[in-house]
């Protein structure tokens, strides 16, 4: 029987310490390029408030605005575009050549006049407007303009004129093979393009006027097809990950009810909830992420039909973690072991503390292997990644809460995965290694919808650190694989705060390294003050 008391080697840490700052070291040694997506990519330069400044000048001088217009700036991504160009290689070229003018990254001001909706794309790096869109298109100016401008057609060259380039660089599209709708035009540049991308300017027509101007490097369709096609195995993948989980989590229910007797419902109950809390709250917290899936027309109905769309799905999430718990803390005292320590147990402080100490050991490790994992996938595989404005602190309300989703993925993915996966797996098996890894791919297929290509090596990967959470869940308990994922998602979420270019939320940042070791003192300094009268390490029990 594993002892459950026992610590994971200080050399484990070492070992990860080592990989992680080693590699660090060496990849731009080995990498061209890496700038245009992740967190290597800079911080704005202007802020969000500057940037609306900007963009409700624009849109007053073309459209005009009443004095009762609002404005809220989101952060965007030209994702597409990104994407192509990491996978041909294309990086220093375009950052050479277009990424002044074209940014990858940008800000967008939604405002909101009335019946009409505006968004204004604003290049955070150079204050310039790259593009804009009504979605109502408003009247006229009644200007005087020339014979020759009151045509779709002029007035859209026209548009390309003021927006700064030149009408003779730019063959105009037509637009019947095309199948694109009255008004639009395509102005396809006759020298600027980035591998078989070609410079387009999409302009859109309506009362007169030009109501949307957007440049665009289209990739050709050999990728869009290539993109689709992993797409669709990401897809496929999260589904077979979520029928797998439903499986799992009908399981604990079935076990629950005909074992209820001998089931212990206070345990899990609070951990449960403390996961509620946190995700709902970061629900609330990624409002500007939910509103950058826009359409044409205002964003916030939209955003908060998804916010309560999210939050009933975490409710569900909160209720399967729940039962996991219940049902994997049964199927621990079937195979003779006891469960983790609580709160009404007297060495709860001990057992918290050890468990903090070694989570960061097994934390420390798993980064290193991760950081091996990334660093032979981009040399050896041509992985990448692209920014992915819902997940970005650019477009979260409060971004030092961010971090705080360490704990809810540790809850509830050590819950479903290893308390109940593995101890599921166990059960029918009587394999450790079978009973870690099926769980582990399971729980790594649902993190296969990231924006990492090919998907298929992010199943590797998160497969692997699965593997580590399952064997540290077997050998030193649930508490030390639940501070480790805790640790470890705090650390990387932290990064996130200080490469956001804002030194008061770097400091945070760097302060949420620590959050996990200052949790488990806290615990345990209060256990050792407030501890239950009486002992309670209940004997092992069966049915």
């Amino acid at each position: 029987m594993p002892n459950k008391g026992s610590r994971p080697p200080l050399w484990l840490a070492v070992i990860g310490l080592l990989l992680y700052f080693g590699l660090s070291y060496l990849a731009p040694l080995f990498q061209d390029h890496n700038d245009l997506d992740g967190e290597a990519q800079a911080a704005p330069a202007i802020s969000k408030a500057e940037a609306a400044d900007l963009a409700i000048a624009f849109a007053d001088h073309k459209f005009g605005l009443s004095p009762g217009r609002t404005a809220d700036t989101l952060f965007q991504s030209n994702t597409v575009r990104s994407g192509y160009i990491q996978k041909e290689g294309l990086e220093e070229e375009y950052r050479n050549r277009f990424e002044k003018r074209y940014p990858i990254d940008y800000y967008e001001v939604e405002i909101r006049d009335g019946q009409a909706t505006y968004y204004i794309g604003v290049n955070f790096n150079n204050r310039q407007v790259i593009s804009y869109s009504a979605s109502k298109a408003p009247t006229a100016k009644t200007e005087a303009r020339p014979a020759a401008e009151t045509d779709a057609s002029s007035i859209a060259v026209s548009a390309v004129r003021d927006m700064g380039f030149d009408p003779a660089a730019f063959t105009l599209a037509g637009s019947a093979a095309d199948k694109r709708p009255p008004g639009e035009f395509v102005f396809v540049s006759k020298t600027e393009r980035i591998g078989e991308a070609p410079l387009e300017l999409h302009v859109q027509t309506a009362n007169g006027q030009a109501v949307s101007f957007r440049p665009a490097f289209p990739p050709p369709e050999s990728f869009t097809l290539w993109q689709q096609m992993q797409d669709e195995r990401s897809a496929l993948m999260t589904r077979i990950s979520l029928f797998a989980s439903l499986l799992m989590a009908l399981a604990a229910l079935i076990l629950v009810v005909r074992q209820r007797k001998q089931i212990d419902f206070a345990r899990g109950a609070l951990l449960s909830i403390v996961f509620l809390a946190i995700y709902v709250s970061n629900n609330y917290n990624l409002m500007p992420a939910f509103r950058t899936m826009h359409g044409s027309g205002p964003s916030e109905p939209d955003a908060v039909l998804y916010l309560w769309i999210s939050n009933i799905y975490v409710a569900l999430m909160a209720l399967s973690s729940y039962f996991a718990l219940v049902a994997g803390s049964r199927l621990t005292l079937d195979r003779g072991e006891r469960p983790w320590a609580v709160w009404r147990d007297a060495d709860f402080a001990g057992q918290v503390k050890q468990a903090m100490s070694s989570g960061y050991v097994i934390a420390l490790f798993i980064l290193g292997i991760q950081q091996a994992l990334f660093f032979a996938a981009t040399e050896l595989f041509d992985v990448w990644a692209v920014n992915d404005p819902t997940d970005s602190v650019y477009n979260m309300l409060h971004p030092e809460w961010f971090p705080l989703l360490a704990w809810s993925a540790a809850i509830s993915e050590e819950a479903v995965y290893r308390v109940l996966g593995v101890s599921l797996m166990l059960k029918l098996t009587r394999r450790p290694f079978v009973a870690v890894l099926v769980p582990s791919v399971i729980w790594a297929m649902s993190h296969t919808q990231y924006p990492v290509y090919p998907v298929y090596t992010r199943l590797v990967e998160v497969s692997v650190i699965g593997i580590v959470f399952g064997y540290a869940y077997l050998r030193y308990g649930f508490l030390t694989a639940l501070f480790a994922h805790a640790a470890m998602d705090s650390i990387l979420m932290g990064f996130s705060l200080m490469y956001s270019g804002d030194d008061r939320q770097a400091a945070v940042g760097l302060a949420y390294f620590f959050a996990p070791a200052v949790v488990g003192w806290l615990l345990h300094r209060l256990h050792g003050r407030f501890k239950p009268r009486s002992p309670s390490n209940p004997p092992l029990r069966h049915p």
